[in-house]
């Protein structure tokens, strides 16, 4: 996508900050969802002469601003901190001002030309967003106009940018109220020019809602802006990224509905294309063993598990091997590479332990955590499911729900203990295997909404395989 250079910077920073159910409705409201704040600083003019305009161009953001988020959650507020003198100042002082999301920026005047360099820092995702300048020539008659159009560009981005953090918090309500403000409201706006990314956060919002239907939806119409834009240019490795990743996307939304098969046709063609994109490998495996095609996952699954980056992928596989003559072998390899690439990842420890075939003891992940005294998630749990500790410690299911981190927690104690039901791992249980506390373990996992969690995914995919054989009685 040719952008001008301010919207194309934009665009680019945005992009940076970046099973089956029935289709539910969006939510109207949800009790509790707080409101966003944005602490928006006054721009410093880095020269005399570019006090007037500074002034100028802060109005037009500050009216901007306003008028954007009339309608929705978000507070523009004007905190009294210092304009950070770089980036690495400014988490400190987002903290001082207690706001959600802090910007500010600097106005230069130089023989007549004028630059504003704007920076933004999202507290939640701890990132600084910093945006190339924005350059307007002395003497050009339609600067004001310029400057109002970017005023609003630069508005839309930042409404954007919160979309994320509200969706990690689990704030639906929240989620839908800002994008319903993000429409074209002038030709060459940053929705007008980014529809496809707007698209996609409808599409992330279905997911957060486990709505199949609005995934789809929302996923299908960034993808055919993608490929419409495709057809009059050739491909680029940014349309590539995203024609996989708005494929996946959709793809998401078709298995929420139950649909394999149409994942299999649509993303096919993309692993053929770009056989190292990961998601893309990774759903496809997914659905082919949801059409019961437990070799063809497997096939489509074994680059990833030799690469042992991916949990997901390695479970995945690992379920689909199982079903496989030399699968014990395959899978106790694809696991131990796991552990090989990824040695201080409890995760993938817990993983190994829990889903390898054969005779298990705990000797291996015991002889991890004696090396990792910390109360660092999920140590506590393996520590418990060891038989090291009672406890997991503080129960997450006890703590604050709309806590970030209590829900990466909780994700993580529920899915892992939905795999030590289904190997019969459970402290107390040790043999006894229960497919139907499996299944309540991972519906709650889902019932986080962390989906961006590693173990999100695979929670989902276990859901699905018993759901495939409900009376299994092995893993």
């Amino acid at each position: 996508m040719n952008l001008p250079s301010p919207l194309r910077v934009l665009a680019l920073a945005v992009l940076v900050t970046a099973c089956a159910t029935s289709p539910k409705p969006l939510l109207a409201s949800k009790p509790g969802e707080p409101r966003y704040v944005v602490g928006f600083l006054s721009l410093r003019p880095t020269t005399p002469e570019a006090a007037e305009e500074a002034r100028a161009q802060e109005a037009r953001l500050l009216t901007a601003l306003t008028e954007l988020t009339r309608n929705t959650p978000i507070d523009v507020v004007r905190p009294t901190v210092a304009v950070p003198a770089s980036l690495e100042q400014a988490p400190g002082l987002a903290r001082e001002a207690k706001v959600d999301l802090l910007l500010w920026g600097d106005a230069t005047v130089d023989a007549g030309k004028l630059t504003v360099k704007l920076s933004a820092f999202e507290t939640l995702l701890s990132l600084p967003s910093s945006f190339w300048p924005m350059e307007y020539a002395a003497g050009d008659a339609k600067r004001p106009e310029a400057l109002s159009l970017d005023a609003l560009r630069l508005s839309q981005a930042v409404l954007q940018e919160t979309l994320l953090p509200m969706m990690m918090l689990d704030q639906p309500a929240n989620t839908r109220a800002v994008l319903d403000a993000l429409v074209v409201k002038q030709t060459k706006d940053w929705v007008d020019w980014n529809m496809d990314i707007i698209q996609r956060r409808w599409g992330m919002l279905g997911r957060l809602l486990r709505d199949g239907a609005l995934t789809e939806k929302g996923y299908r119409a960034a993808l055919d802006s993608v490929l419409a834009w495709r057809k009059d240019h050739a491909a680029t490795p940014s349309s590539d990224i995203k024609e996989a990743f708005y494929s996946v996307g959709l793809a998401r939304g078709l298995l929420l509905q139950g649909k394999p098969q149409a994942v299999v046709d649509l993303l096919a063609p993309i692993v053929e294309r770009m056989p190292r994109d990961l998601e893309s490998r990774l759903l496809l495996g997914r659905a082919l063993l949801a059409l019961g095609r437990a070799k063809d996952a497997a096939d489509t699954l074994e680059p990833l598990a030799r690469e042992g980056t991916s949990i997901g992928a390695t479970r995945i596989y690992v379920a689909a091997v199982t079903e496989l003559p030399d699968g014990p072998s395959r899978a106790t390899t694809a696991l131990d590479t796991l552990v090989e690439k990824n040695p201080e990842d409890a995760m993938a420890h817990l993983l190994r332990h829990l889903t390898a075939p054969g005779t298990r003891d705990a000797s291996a992940l015991k002889a991890f955590t004696a090396t990792h005294p910390g109360e660092d998630w999920p140590l506590p749990l393996a520590r418990h499911l060891t038989g090291e500790a009672p406890t997991f410690g503080a129960n997450p299911d006890a703590e604050e729900a709309t806590d970030h981190g209590v829900r990466l927690r909780r994700i993580q104690l529920h899915y892992y203990l939905g795999e030590a039901a289904l190997a019969g791992r459970l402290p107390g249980k040790a043999g006894v295997v229960d497919p139907t506390l499996a299944r309540q373990h991972f519906e709650a996992a889902l019932a986080t909404h962390a989906f961006h969690h590693p173990t999100y995914d695979v929670a989902d995919f276990q859901l699905e395989q018993l759901a495939r054989a409900p009376s299994a009685e092995t893993p």
